[in-house]
């Protein structure tokens, strides 16, 4: 647990580790508060006062600022689900910059802490701890030193070798202010007269916020729409009138080389898998990692019949999916 994962600098006692504290970070708080009230303050604005252009480019800028987030950050940066040439990674890290939520290489160092570090004190959005603390209240309180420290060893080789995120994470805080917030503020006031107190709650605060959630719920999903399968009662909640809950969620945290597996809950299926199989299609994404129901058997069987670890065995049983069944939108299953 904890004490496992203790940096190599502390020197080791006899006494138990410390346990992990964070506090809270109250400039945080109230900024979040004051997003959330002016996003709110954006959705009055949509019926009583926003032209229907500000309303649709609002919707297709968040639309695309999730998508750099599930199909770049996280399927094709922090798990390698696939490979991308690089005029699509620069339209994702372009979009990504311009949610504002800081570096691609960052935030996949965050997230692969997150799955490094799960089931113990160490993990930044430990969901042990239920749906609030994940999602909304680790990211109002400060990190524990230690736990800087384990997110520190995280390799990070491949990301460094791929130039566009470097470059990105050296002109972050240049480029972020114009893209991310000034351009994209400005264009319904210059190109259709919107107001500008309209433009920048519904452009500025109502996009960010949304979008903020969309990639924190990447590392709180698993809550909503999965099963543990340690817990019997876990399906007894009011969340299955809201959420279809299984176990994939838990498939990802056990193979999230997949690249099927979905940030919200299923597999298969939904817009960011489908724009793979798309970019797949069109030649400008390859590599498309998975495993087929007849890999997972005879994993199984392997692990069954040898003793080895099951994790083991599904990993030799990875492969590049070929784009006969990347086209074959039938193909759902693991």
């Amino acid at each position: 647990m904890s004490g496992e994962l203790l940096s190599e600098s502390e020197p080791a006692t006899s006494k138990p580790p410390r346990p992990v504290r964070r506090e809270t970070n109250w400039p945080l708080v109230l900024f979040y508060i004051y997003l959330h009230m002016s996003a709110l303050y954006g959705l009055v604005l949509i019926v009583t006062e926003a032209r229907v252009y500000t309303t649709i480019f609002t919707l297709i800028l968040t639309m695309l600022g999730t998508i750099s987030i599930t199909t770049g950050c996280h399927r094709l940066w922090a798990h390698n689900t696939y490979k991308a040439v690089w005029p699509l990674r620069l339209l994702l890290v372009t979009l990504h910059t311009m949610c504002c939520h800081g570096p691609v290489y960052d935030w996949v160092r965050e997230h692969r802490a997150h799955h490094k570090l799960r089931n113990t004190d160490f993990d930044k959005f430990d969901y042990r701890k239920g749906f609030m603390f994940a999602h909304i209240v680790s990211h109002c309180i400060n990190t524990d030193p230690r736990i800087e420290r384990e997110e520190e060893k995280v390799d990070m080789s491949d990301l460094e070798q791929d130039s566009i995120v470097m470059w990105q994470k050296k002109l972050y805080w240049l480029v972020m202010p114009i893209v991310g917030l000034l351009l994209p503020i400005n264009a319904p006031v210059e190109y259709w007269g919107e107001t500008v107190l309209v433009s920048l709650s519904l452009v500025g605060f109502l996009r960010l916020s949304v979008l903020w959630h969309a990639a924190w719920l990447v590392n709180s999903a698993n809550i909503l729409w999965g099963l543990d399968p340690l817990d019997r009662k876990s399906g007894d909640t009011i969340l299955v009138f809201f959420f279809e809950k299984s176990l994939w969620p838990q498939y990802h945290y056990l193979l999230s080389w997949d690249y099927k597996s979905g940030e919200y809950g299923g597999y298969g299926t939904g817009l960011s898998t489908a724009l793979i199989r798309v970019w797949a299609a069109l030649g400008v994404a390859y590599e498309l990692t998975t495993c087929s129901s007849d890999g997972v058997k005879r994993a199984l069987a392997t692990a069954s019949a040898t003793g080895r670890p099951v994790l083991e065995c599904l990993e030799e049983n990875k492969r590049f999916a070929t784009l006969p069944e990347v086209l074959d939108c039938t193909q759902h299953g693991a």
